[in-house]
């Protein structure tokens, strides 16, 4: 929620901005030129600034998923294994104990 009012004030700016300066201006990269206004060109770069920083947050978010579902799948075989060394000690613990026979009273000679 804070994100989302922060880029609505940051828009809400820009906007102001490119609606304050719609005087156009000459612009050249490299050797072709063009007029347009700076309150125009400042828009564009903002948003595709936003465009650009959605797409490295989905991939961002893309990673961190794939990362949970490799560590959710770690815990369930985990788990798994956790239930058969518990059925496994139950075994063991509810199995009757070895019949020893007794001590002999004879003695030895």
């Amino acid at each position: 929620m804070l994100r989302l009012l922060v880029i609505v004030l940051f828009l809400i700016a820009l906007i102001t901005f490119a609606l304050s300066n719609p005087d156009p201006q000459p612009l050249w990269i490299v050797s072709y030129g063009w007029q347009l206004s700076i309150g125009v060109l400042v828009l564009g770069v903002g948003v595709a600034s936003f465009l650009v920083g959605g797409l490295i947050m989905l991939i961002g978010e893309f990673r961190q998923r794939t990362r949970a579902r490799r560590a959710e799948h770690q815990i369930r075989t985990l788990e798994s294994q956790m239930i058969e060394l518990h059925q496994r000690l139950d075994r063991y613990t509810n199995s009757p104990a070895p019949v020893t026979p007794p001590p002999s009273t004879t003695p030895i000679a």
